[in-house]
């Protein structure tokens, strides 16, 4: 059974806060436009500074006219377009007592029950726990704070908050696909949801809220239901979203960016464990993309060998090339092996 005296306390509440938000709307109208008549005040004084400065020839004056003109029109664009939008939305009733009763009414039909705080000024629903494509999310409280109803036009005056959060996997301030540190995206329900608060439509405001929370839109999640959960690195166990998540395509397995990179040869994403440095240049490969010295053993890419030899083996058998050669020289002019030097002990 409805408490009545307790649901008109919560409508005068209402109420009160509708018809702020009303007056609100208006001065923000009225600031805006104060902003536009002086955005349009200041091209005009420009404009006649810059014909008197073309009568003169000052061409230079007519140039930082020209700068300050080009300044305002980009402030007086966004100017006009907030002030269409404040003037074209179309005039909403102003909702009297008696309907917003029977709003809070319907609304207890709706949920069961209604928390209202009249010190700290919200009301409050909780909703059926929520289960998208398989994933649980939990209930949520949808709470709509009256003394915050002139964010209305800048920000929003509700919450939603998970009361037995399942957050993704990657970021735990998303506790919906659609919620971000209890801040709803409504996609196209925004402009329904404003309507509803504005004409004191409290049944209306809250079930447009549920029924986006029961709604997945894979065109516009903060974390695709698909990647919830996350995908652990093969390497180190973090877990990681699709956005961050590399494919080795040798080993066939997900890794992380600091378990992965790619091979500068054929630019494949691969792990740690199946490239790594050319010993010459440091770039890093994928181990279809280096050779073996034939010489060291070394694993080198193919711009860093010659005829399959390094350089640095390449200069000691250049080296020892030319130490035989010497040697051979002369051998060939003395008749005698060279030997070494060697001193004796005094």
């Amino acid at each position: 059974m409805k408490d009545n005296k307790r649901l008109v306390q919560m409508a005068s509440q209402v109420l009160d806060s509708v018809a702020r938000l009303k007056y609100d709307r208006h001065s923000e109208l009225a600031g805006r436009l104060g902003n536009l008549v002086s955005n349009l005040d200041q091209i005009s004084r420009e404009s006649r500074k810059m014909s008197i400065a073309l009568r003169r020839h000052w061409l230079a004056a007519a140039d930082r006219c020209r700068t300050c003109v080009g300044n305002r029109l980009g402030e007086l664009s966004y100017s006009i377009s907030k002030v269409q939008k404040l003037t074209e939305a179309r005039h909403r009733k102003t909702a009297t007592l008696s309907v917003i009763v029977g709003e809070l009414g319907q609304l207890q039909d709706e949920f069961g029950d209604i928390e209202f705080k009249k010190a700290e000024n919200f009301l409050s629903v909780i909703t059926e726990p929520i289960t998208l494509e398989g994933i649980a999310l939990g209930p949520f409280k949808i709470l709509l704070e009256l003394n915050k109803m002139d964010q209305l036009y800048s920000g929003s005056p509700y919450r939603v908050i998970a009361l037995d959060p399942n957050p993704a996997a990657t970021d735990s301030s998303i506790t919906h696909p659609h919620v971000n540190a209890e801040k709803l995206c409504e996609g196209e329900g925004a402009t329904a949801i404003r309507a509803a608060i504005e004409e004191g439509r409290i049944n209306d405001f809250f079930t447009l809220v549920r029924s986006i929370l029961n709604t997945y839109g894979a065109d516009s999640p903060y974390v695709p239901l698909a990647d919830w959960d996350g995908t652990s690195c093969y390497d180190c166990g973090y877990t990681v979203s699709s956005e961050d998540r590399y494919y080795c395509y040798r080993c066939e397995h997900d890794y992380c960016s600091d378990c992965s990179s790619y091979c500068h040869k054929c630019e494949e994403t691969v792990c740690l464990g199946c490239g790594g440095q050319c010993s010459g240049c440091e770039e890093f490969l994928c181990l279809n993309c280096v050779s073996k010295c034939q010489e060291c053993e070394g694993m080198f890419c193919e711009s860093c060998l010659e005829d399959g030899i390094c350089q640095n083996c390449r200069e000691e058998l250049e080296n020892e090339d030319e130490q035989e050669e010497t040697e051979n020289n002369e051998y060939e002019a003395t008749g005698q092996p060279q030997t070494p030097e060697v001193k004796l002990a005094s």
